[in-house]
């Protein structure tokens, strides 16, 4: 996910909050279709500064 003026944790906090992984869980009673790992990517941009920031995180 990527957010103007804000840091890569609050991205991956809303990749959590918004449970994103769950669409490669597939739907219930299924076979999930993706059994590897996922990442959570989070990256923020300063307009101000132009720095880019970014953090990876394993949710499963």
């Amino acid at each position: 996910m990527f957010l103007i003026g804000s840091t890569p944790e609050e991205a991956i906090r809303q990749i959590k909050d918004k449970n994103y992984r769950l669409r490669f869980a597939g739907k219930l009673g299924e076979t999930p279709k993706y059994t590897g790992r996922i990442l959570a990517v989070g990256i923020s941009y300063n307009r101000k500064t132009k720095e880019k920031a970014c953090k990876i995180e394993v949710l499963r």
